[in-house]
């Protein structure tokens, strides 16, 4: 992200400090703790500048509950993930969450993504929840091959990040274009744009070893195969850009590739 982007990480992050509030008068400590960790909003940049991409018209600022709810979700996910390995406790990790306050905080996290997107102005909030809703189906739906016996030995490292980061990144962009007016006539190229643009990123993290930027953590890891998916979805997100780039101005979305 660029000085130029229409709204800074810390209008997100004012939003979420509502939530942070509350679950501090809850004693969860640990939502606090892993919505900080990641040193940026991508995801929830990756709404509002998908959402400025598809109109001219519209204030950014409308659409950060919605950004906020994905940086909510993003969170969630990373704290599930994180506490599916220390109950396989098989993987190797240099972290241990004590599961009863892992469940607490994720549950948080879940309930406050929902009820953020509930506050988005003018929207009828039931395709917000479709998409979010969608999202972590594919999540959960992964989760549930990877860190179970009898389907973690066949775990397909790149299958497991397109459904997991990559339905991540494919959830803001779809949620940014909805909330824009857009038509579907170009959502499929939303959707190849934010799986891309995630799947990518998420590799990289996790090739480079920072623990903080990473979403999920792989049962295994192929370097070899993990580099060359990465060249896939990169290739993947710029033919969305090239189509994309007739119709709108997604100038600030290229500036995440």
């Amino acid at each position: 992200m660029t000085d130029a982007d229409p709204v800074c990480p810390s209008r997100i992050d004012h939003h979420l400090e509502s939530v942070l509030s509350d679950a501090d008068e809850a004693g969860l400590s640990l939502v606090r703790e892993v919505l900080h960790e990641p040193g940026d909003r991508w995801y929830g940049q990756l709404v509002v500048n998908t959402y400025v991409s598809v109109t001219d018209t519209g204030d950014p600022e409308t659409v950060i509950p919605a950004a906020a709810g994905v940086e909510l979700l993003r969170a969630y996910v990373r704290l599930r993930s994180r506490l599916l390995v220390t109950f396989a406790d098989k993987h190797t990790h240099s972290f241990t969450l004590d599961p009863t306050s892992a469940l607490l905080a994720g549950d948080y996290l879940y309930s406050a993504a929902f009820s953020s997107l509930g506050s988005v102005p003018d929207t009828p909030s039931s395709d917000c929840f479709e998409i979010l809703t969608s999202v972590l189906e594919s999540i959960t739906q992964a989760f549930a091959r990877a860190y179970t016996p009898a389907g973690s030995a066949d775990c397909d490292q790149a299958v497991f990040l397109d459904e997991t980061a990559g339905s991540l990144g494919e959830g803001a962009t779809v949620l940014g274009a909805t909330l824009a007016g857009l038509d579907e006539s170009n959502q499929q190229y939303f959707e190849q744009l934010g799986q891309g643009l995630s799947t990518a990123r998420q590799i990289d993290c996790i090739l480079d070893g920072i623990q903080s930027e990473a979403l999920i953590v792989l049962p295994e890891l192929d370097e070899s195969q993990l580099q060359a998916h990465t060249e896939r979805r990169r290739d993947d997100a710029n033919q969305a850009f090239d189509v994309l780039s007739e119709t709108f101005d997604v100038a600030s979305l290229r500036n995440d590739l």
